[in-house]
């Protein structure tokens, strides 16, 4: 594994997208190797990122809290397949496995700065379902419930029990010397922007800050099947519980882990999608390998510029020296509904009809001044013309629309 080569790829990666600073870390084996590049803001004098440079792991928190959860479930704490209104008072209907599962229907919210646990909980509770039980929706409020179900049955909060399992250099809260967050919109500058989120969403992936080196011991946690954890859990986590339909972002999600089954590619893994950072970690059993990629630039959620592009630009070549065969496309069907009825009002989004294979996406209210065309790359899921890195396919399944993981009901 190449570091100069790698480095090379990198810092031209950055300056492409309007990535400020980046790390990316390989691990195959034994053998490691932690590229860094840029500077933590983009003023003038901000410090070199370093390999002690933490970034906003977000969302990768997930699986950290699944495991939490399966592990006190393994010492008898609580059970996976109870509602968790039977085990504790005041929580949801829904059992661990549902919420980690992504198959509760619940509404994706995450909390106020500042507002308690328990009292979002409670209001994320009370509003109405986004679709029925059983098909997978991306949830961010679900992690928060199973917080609070660590700290009434299990003895601790997802931190408290987080830092004893991965040891005192684990950082909840954005810690002196970290990358700071900014935004890379098409033809504007690069901003910083806040980098803080509300402890109440913690468990979902609002306060890990951790650098590709924490990362790739993480990864080799769950390749070794276990360390302190039992191997079972560990592997239950990449079991997969539910297909992700139209494979906009997967092909099915474990208990915290985005799941690829292609061929000869085999991968568990997922991302933190926070304002303004990306992190990626993405590990490869068969080979006994695993990649992190940590940017602090977010970009437009339907395209580049931004980490999410400098990731996907990166990942062949990354694949290639892991030894990891390529990633392919995914087994659809050849044929899907008439874009006819696909069209209509979701949520803040419209689709319309543009002959049959073609739909428009109009997204004003995520900064898409004009509608993006959408072509059929099989089933009903579409890509956006060109397939431009950073950007996320979309599916319709029945009267949802998924952007990435996310599902939209139809109005």
């Amino acid at each position: 594994m190449d570091l100069e080569r790698l480095t090379a790829q990198l810092t031209e990666g950055c300056e492409r997208f309007g990535v400020p600073g980046a790390q990316v870390g390989l691990l195959r084996g034994d053998e490691r190797v932690v590229a860094c590049v840029g500077s933590v803001g983009v003023d003038q004098g901000s410090a070199a990122v370093e390999p002690a440079t933490a970034f906003h792991a977000g969302s990768i928190a997930k699986s950290l809290a699944a495991l939490l959860v399966v592990d006190a479930a393994r010492h008898g704490l609580l059970d996976l397949d109870l509602p968790c209104s039977d085990q504790a008072e005041g929580l949801w209907s829904d059992t661990p496995r549902a919420l980690m599962s992504h198959t509760t229907g619940r509404q994706n919210v995450l909390p106020d700065l500042g507002e308690d646990i328990v009292a979002f909980v409670d209001r994320v509770g009370s509003m109405p379902p986004v679709h029925e039980p059983g098909r997978f929706s991306y949830g961010n409020a679900n992690w928060s419930v199973l917080d609070l179900l660590l700290r009434r049955r299990a003895g601790g909060s997802f931190e408290e029990l987080a830092v004893t399992a991965l040891g005192d250099g684990t950082t909840f809260g954005m810690p002196g010397g970290a990358a700071l967050g900014h935004v890379a919109m098409p033809g504007q500058a690069v901003s910083t922007v806040p980098s803080e989120y509300a402890e109440a969403a913690s468990a979902a992936g609002s306060r890990w800050w951790a650098t590709a080196d924490q990362l790739l011991d993480y990864a080799a946690v769950h390749l070794g099947d276990g360390d302190r954890f039992h191997p079972d859990d560990v592997r239950e986590l990449r079991r997969p519980h539910v297909a992700v339909p139209g494979a906009t972002i997967s092909d099915a999600w474990g208990l915290g882990w985005a799941l690829w089954s292609r061929g000869e590619h085999s991968a568990f893994g997922w991302a933190g999608y926070t304002g303004g950072h990306r992190a990626f970690l993405r590990c490869f059993p068969d080979q006994d390998a695993a990649l992190v990629v940590l940017a602090n630039s977010a970009g437009p959620l339907l395209g580049p510029p931004g980490g999410s592009a400098l990731f996907d630009a990166l990942l062949p070549d990354l694949l290639t020296v892991l030894g990891v065969p390529a990633l392919p496309g995914a087994d659809r069907p050849r044929s899907g509904r008439p874009t006819s009825e696909l069209a209509g009002s979701y949520g803040p989004v419209a689709l319309a009809a543009d002959g049959e294979d073609d739909l428009l996406l109009e997204a004003a209210a995520f900064g898409e001044p004009q509608p993006i065309r959408h072509e059929r790359v099989g089933g009903d899921t579409f890509v956006a013309q060109g397939v431009p890195v950073g950007g996320m396919p979309i599916a319709v399944d029945a009267d949802l629309l998924y952007l990435g993981p996310f599902a939209v009901p139809r109005q």
